[in-house]
C-alpha cells in the first residue's frame, strides 16, 4: 500500500507548470499520480520518492493528490492536498495555532488540512459535526487496570481524529473532577472518561446532571448511599458533594460579574455566593441515591447512573441559592432536578466555567472583555439556549483575543499558557508522527505530576487561580513546574526524539528528512509546526548553528527536534 508522507514544494500559485517530489513509502516503479481528476506519470526514484511534472491550467485553491501503484496488486495511497492558491489560504502559522488550541498538537498534514478550508469557522464546524467515533475507552478486559486506561488516553490523543472533542472533554474533566486515586475500578473510570467525551459538545446542564448521578462521582465525593438525617441518632447528610459542586463545579466562592471580575461590597470585600446553611440544605437534597442495580448501602457498581431510593431521601423543604426553596414532600429525583436547575441558572456559572475553559484552551490571562463575550454566548447561544457548549467553545476559539496571535507580530506578553505535561508530550509526539500503544508514556506524566485519570485531589492537578511567582499573572500550569519537573520535561523530549519510550513507540521523520540538507529550512518548518511560527530570531539562529555541523541527516533532524522541543518557546503555547 503506497503512502504519501509529504510533497515538496507543498504549494505554488496556479495557474502554472510544476515539478514536485512525492515522499512516502511503498511506491512501485510505474506508479501514477492522481492530480485531482488528471492522471500523471511519475519518475521512480525509490520506494520512498517519486517526482512528477505537470500543469495546473486554472486557478484553484487546492488539489487532492494520491498515488496508484501499477498492477498486479495496484493499490491507491492516502489523499494529500496541494495548496495551489496560497494567497487565499490562511498562513501555516495561523493554521498551526488553531491546531495548538483545538488538538493535542499540530502535525504536518493537519496544518494543510486546516489550510484547505475556507475559514477557521468552517474548520470548527467540521470538528463539531465529525461522526462520533467509537469510545476512546472500550469496555475493559479482564486484566485491564488504570495503567491500561492511561495508555489508551495517549493512544487516542496521539492518533484519533476527534481531536477537539478530546481536548474539550479533558478540559471539562479538570473542572468537574473525580480521580482513580479513590475510584480505581476500570469499568467506572472508563464510563467516567467516555461521559465527558459524549457531553463535550452538548449542554452544560446535561453534563452537570451526568456528573452528579455518576456512580464514580457518587463514590468519589460520598453522595452515593448518602442517607437522610436522623435526629434520633444525631446523623446528618454528607456535605462533601454539596460543597464541591458549588465551590468547584459550577459557581465558585465569590459573586462574579458577567466578565469574570469579582463583585465586592461597600468595604471592598468579595461577596460570597453561599453560606454554610446553603451547603447543609444541598446536602439534604443529595440524599437517597445508590449504585445502579443494587440496594441502598450496597457495594460499588458501575453499570449506569445512580438510582433513587425515596425512603432514604430527606423530604423536608430546603432553601438553596438566592433564596430558592425546594418544597417539602418531593421525591429524590424531583428534588435533584430542582437543585440542579437552581445551580445551572445561577449567574456565576457562565463566568466561572467559561474563564476556566478559556484558560485550558487559549490563555491563562483572558481579559474581562474576552470572558464577557464568551459568557454572553453561554447565557444565550442566539437561540435562547443557555449552556450550549458547542457555542461556547466556538466563541472561545474565534474571539479576536484568541486569534490575534495568528499573526506572530501581534502576540502580546500576557498571551498563551504553559503547556501542561500531557499536552507537552502529545504536542511533540504528534509533531514527530509518532505511533504507540501508550506503553511507557504515563511514567513521564507521573513524574511531571499529571498522571492521566488521577488528579491528586478534587482541586485538579493545579488551581485555575495559581499566580506565577513575582508577578500578577495567572499561570495555573506553573503550579506543576519546578526544578524536578523541568528536568523530566527535557528528559521526555530526549527520550521521545531518540526512541527510548516504551517498547512499541515509533516515529516518522520522513518530512523533516526531506529538508535536512538545508538547516535553515528544516528549523523554519519545525518552527511553523511546533511553535506556530513564533520562534524568536535568536533561538532560530542558535539552533541552525548547532545542527549545521552534523553531517548525518537523521541525527541532524533529531538534534533539531531536541533543541526546539526542549526550548522554553515550545513549552509555552502562545
Amino acid at each position: 500500500l503506497p503512502h504519501i508522507a509529504t510533497i515538496s514544494p507543498d504549494s505554488f500559485q496556479s495557474p502554472a507548470s510544476f515539478t514536485i517530489t512525492v515522499f512516502g513509502t511503498g511506491f512501485a516503479n510505474g506508479a501514477k499520480l492522481n492530480w485531482g481528476a488528471t492522471v500523471l506519470p511519475t519518475t521512480f526514484i525509490s520506494p520512498t520518492q517519486l517526482t512528477v511534472t505537470g500543469t495546473q491550467a486554472t486557478k484553484v485553491r487546492v488539489v487532492p493528490v494520491s498515488v496508484d501503484n501499477p498492477s498486479p496488486g495496484g493499490l491507491r495511497s492516502n489523499s494529500f492536498y496541494m495548496l495551489t492558491d496560497p494567497s487565499t489560504t490562511m498562513s501555516k502559522a495561523a493554521a498551526a495555532r488553531i491546531l495548538q488550541q483545538t488538538t493535542w498538537g499540530p502535525t504536518r498534514n493537519s496544518i494543510i488540512d486546516v489550510q484547505t478550508v475556507q475559514s477557521m469557522q468552517d474548520y470548527l464546524k467540521i470538528q463539531f459535526t465529525m461522526a462520533r467515533q467509537s469510545n476512546c475507552f472500550p469496555a475493559p478486559l479482564k486484566d485491564d487496570n488504570v495503567t491500561t486506561l492511561e495508555q489508551r488516553f495517549f493512544v487516542c490523543a496521539v492518533s484519533r481524529g476527534d481531536q477537539l472533542r478530546q481536548r474539550v472533554a479533558f478540559a471539562l474533566s479538570q473542572i468537574l473532577v473525580a480521580s482513580s486515586n479513590k475510584v480505581n475500578d476500570t469499568t467506572g473510570m472508563t464510563m467516567w472518561q467516555n461521559m465527558f467525551q459524549n457531553d463535550a459538545f452538548g449542554n452544560f446542564y446535561d453534563l452537570l446532571k451526568d456528573v452528579t448521578l455518576s456512580p464514580v462521582m457518587g463514590n468519589y465525593l460520598d453522595m452515593v448511599n448518602n442517607d437522610k438525617p436522623n435526629p434520633a441518632t444525631g446523623t446528618s447528610a454528607n456535605e462533601n458533594y454539596a460543597r464541591e459542586v458549588l465551590q468547584l463545579f459550577s459557581i465558585g466562592l465569590e459573586q462574579l460579574n458577567p466578565d469574570g471580575t469579582v463583585q465586592v461590597d461597600g468595604s471592598g470585600n468579595p461577596i460570597p455566593t453561599y453560606s454554610q446553611d446553603t451547603i447543609t440544605n444541598f446536602a439534604r437534597v443529595f440524599t437517597g441515591w445508590t449504585y445502579p442495580g443494587g440496594s441502598f448501602g450496597g457495594s460499588p457498581r458501575y453499570t449506569g447512573p445512580m438510582i433513587a431510593v425515596d425512603n432514604h431521601h430527606d423530604t423536608g423543604s430546603k432553601t438553596l441559592l438566592n433564596g430558592f426553596v425546594v418544597p417539602a414532600g418531593g421525591t429524590t429525583q424531583a428534588d435533584m432536578d430542582l437543585a440542579l436547575q437552581n445551580i445551572f441558572n445561577h449567574p456565576n456559572v457562565g463566568p466561572f466555567i467559561c474563564k476556566q475553559l478559556i484558560q485550558h484552551l487559549v490563555t491563562s490571562n483572558p481579559s474581562p472583555e474576552y470572558v464577557g463575550h464568551v459568557v454572553a454566548v453561554f447565557n444565550n447561544n442566539g437561540a435562547n439556549v443557555r449552556g450550549d457548549l458547542t457555542a461556547v467553545v466556538t466563541a472561545i476559539l474565534l474571539d479576536s483575543e484568541a486569534r490575534r496571535g495568528d499573526d506572530p507580530t501581534q502576540v502580546q506578553a500576557t498571551d498563551g499558557h504553559l503547556k501542561e505535561p500531557v499536552l507537552l508530550m502529545t504536542n511533540l509526539l504528534r509533531a514527530m508522527n509518532a505511533r504507540s500503544d501508550g506503553d511507557g508514556a504515563s511514567d513521564y506524566a507521573i513524574d511531571m505530576k499529571q498522571e492521566p485519570l488521577t488528579p491528586p485531589s478534587v482541586f485538579n492537578y493545579y488551581h485555575p487561580t495559581f499566580q506565577i511567582s513575582n508577578s500578577n499573572l495567572l499561570g495555573p500550569e506553573f503550579e506543576l513546574f519546578n526544578s524536578s519537573t523541568t528536568i523530566t520535561r527535557v528528559n521526555f523530549v530526549n527520550d521521545a526524539v531518540y526512541g527510548t519510550i516504551g517498547k512499541t513507540m515509533t516515529v516518522d521523520f520522513t518530512y523533516y528528512l526531506t529538508l535536512a540538507s538545508t538547516p535553515d529550512q528544516l528549523v523554519d518548518r519545525m518552527g511553523e509546526i511546533m511553535m506556530s511560527g513564533q520562534m524568536s530570531p535568536q533561538t532560530r539562529s542558535e539552533i541552525i548553528n548547532a545542527i549545521t555541523g552534523i553531517s548525518d541527516n537523521t541525527k541532524r533532524v533529531q538534534a533539531a527536534l531536541y533543541l526546539v522541543a526542549s526550548s522554553s518557546q515550545f513549552q509555552v503555547e502562545r
